[in-house]
């Protein structure tokens, strides 16, 4: 009995791009700032194949399910997936899926004549949203597949089919390719990345299908964050295309009432992860429009710069805490300018490089600390008894965030203004410890390592007002699988975190690449030795502290701040420092 599943066919086009679930990836340096996604990767193409008319039920069910991998057909439609239902028509999948990592083999029941049941059931890493959302979350699962005999004594798969696809990684890994939507954050100063999983048809439809669900607002999951969109309701895509590395983007009459601008920044920044696309003509029902602080009706990538979500991209000062407690500048020849007269722990730098939140020794005082003149702003001291506070974050607004935890729970802190400390009533993670919380630089995403089921896992939660106009913090999702547990992190771009943590692979502190989206993680390169905290900005060297061995005793350990060097991904390290800290 022969059973073919699939071709698979290497089709080189211009159509890769970075999985939406983690599987581990390839060493990267310690450079911050994320990494590359590889949009332009070779595409691995499944040519599925139809089912045979001697196929028992579990061939039917496991064919169906490779076939489904594939978005075959000009929209994707599954059409050879299609030809093993008993009702093709009824079956309108999108980009909803389980993601399993493993599956055991079918268990076939025979429940009658001409009927049967088929069940698939494994470990699930995660699932992917209609929206593109990708959510991770490893648990057990099953599906129960429902077969009847047609008049040809051939077994199709009847109603009703299971609401998501059933992907492996490896599926996800050659089907999708997961891109950033740019919305505004509520000062309409800077943009948010929102990244979604798209399945990959052709190159021309991805771009296509990047643009409408960016018009379409953000994903169910970022929504609630009070970012912004430029695109008025109602605004549809008559249609796009690229040609000589322009893109025109023609949107409907809707789209007059809306500020092009916004609307051009939100699109252009977009599609510029597309290589093919390097400038763009906007068209509002099809004719060309000039958009403000655009000279003609051609907006390049570089017009829209000011608004990089990851700031500048220059280097930024490091930052770091000398043996006596007190703060310093690293550069080359180590911590040489005090900068404040008092003793900091875990401090934390404002973005105007003008202001220091800290802790004490015993971590449960907060104190925001004047950078220059050592003028104290404000103390927080901890409420509950035997608690800690995380290391202080700032937002861009001028803002400290902190939680303060205890082994049966948390609290969040903001500072407004760095003068004022009030409690965060709207704080989802309340019941659980945490051990790291990181504020991203447009204020409307929360990195958080958190205690669930006994394991530090990296979450992410939103930032946004409450009904009653407070601050909170919710919406927390985990974003990887793979990490057993969680040190450290630190935002390196607006959507990648550096996290020091353990896999199953990597059971000591290592340094990891983490994709907020839910891509692959990626081991980094590290100094070696004990990491205990990590630092990092956007276009700057990781810094991470080392715990070492002193020489005089073997059970003596010194911390050194290990800095990555731009020459050779050589790592150097400076005795007597620690607490590493960029601004923010």
């Amino acid at each position: 009995m022969r059973f073919r599943v699939f071709t698979v066919v290497l089709v080189a086009l211009l159509a890769g791009g970075c999985v939406g679930v983690p599987q581990g990836g390839r060493v990267l340096s310690g450079n911050a700032g994320g990494t590359e996604q590889p949009i332009d990767d070779p595409y691995v193409r499944i040519i599925p194949v139809g089912p045979e008319h001697d196929w028992v039920p579990s061939m039917i069910v496991q064919g169906f399910r490779t076939a489904s991998s594939s978005f075959d057909g000009p929209n994707g439609e599954h059409q050879v997936a299609r030809s093993y239902l008993a009702c093709a028509s009824c079956w309108k999948p999108g980009a909803a899926s389980i993601v399993y990592d493993q599956l055991e083999d079918p268990i076939s029941e025979d429940n009658g004549p001409g009927q049967a049941t088929v069940t698939l059931q494994g470990t699930q890493l995660g699932k992917i949203g209609a929206d593109g959302q990708y959510i991770a979350d490893r648990r057990a699962f099953k599906q129960v597949f429902h077969l009847r005999q047609d008049a040809q004594r051939q077994w199709r798969i009847t109603e009703p089919l299971p609401p998501e696809l059933l992907l492996s990684r490896d599926d996800v890994t050659r089907a999708f390719r997961t891109l950033d939507l740019y919305f505004f954050a509520p000062d309409a100063q800077v943009l948010v990345p929102n990244p979604v999983s798209i399945p990959l048809v052709s190159r021309s439809w991805l771009a296509t299908q990047l643009v409408k669900q960016l018009i379409a607002g953000p994903t169910t999951w970022l929504k609630n964050a009070s970012v912004r969109s430029a695109f008025p309701a109602g605004t549809k895509l008559r249609g796009l295309g690229v040609n000589g590395g322009v893109a025109t983007v023609d949107l409907s009459r809707q789209a007059r009432a809306g500020d092009l601008r916004n609307m051009s920044i939100q699109l252009m920044w977009t599609l510029r992860q597309l290589r093919e696309v390097q400038q763009m003509q906007l068209k509002i029902d099809g004719k060309a429009v000039d958009v403000p602080g655009v000279s003609g009706t051609l907006q390049s990538t570089r017009d829209w710069d000011a608004f990089d979500p990851d700031g500048s991209g220059e280097p930024q000062p490091a930052y770091v805490r000398r043996t006596d407690g007190r703060l310093a500048h690293l550069d080359d020849n180590g911590a040489q300018v005090i900068l404040t007269k008092v003793q900091v722990a875990h401090p934390a730098i404002s973005y105007d490089h003008r202001q220091v939140a800290a802790l004490n020794a015993a971590a449960d005082t907060v104190t925001v600390t004047d950078l220059l003149g050592g003028a104290t702003r404000t103390t927080l001291r901890a409420t509950a008894k035997g608690s800690t506070f995380t290391t202080p974050s700032w937002d861009s607004r001028g803002n400290v965030w902190v939680a303060e935890s205890t082994a049966t729970g948390s609290r969040l802190w903001v500072i407004e203004g760095g003068t004022r400390p009030a409690p965060v009533d709207g704080w989802a993670l309340t019941p659980y410890p945490v051990r790291a919380l990181r504020i991203s630089r447009d204020g409307t995403r929360a990195a958080v390592i958190v205690k669930v089921d006994g394991r530090w896992q990296v979450q992410l939660g939103r930032v946004d007002r409450a009904p009653s106009g407070g601050l909170q913090a919710e919406g927390f999702i985990a974003i990887s699988s793979e990490l057993q547990s969680a040190i450290d992190l630190a935002w390196s771009a607006t959507d990648h975190l550096a996290v020091v943590g353990m896999t199953n692979a990597n059971p000591s502190p290592s340094l990891f690449d983490v994709p907020v989206s839910g891509a692959p993680i990626s081991p980094m390169i590290g100094p070696g030795g004990e990491m205990t905290t990590v630092a990092a900005s956007p276009g700057s060297p990781l810094l991470v502290t080392q715990r070492v061995t002193g020489s005089a005793s073997p059970n003596a350990k010194t911390l050194n701040v290990c800095r990555l060097s731009d020459r050779f991904d050589e790592w150097k390290c400076f005795n007597g420092t620690s607490d590493p800290a960029y601004a923010g």
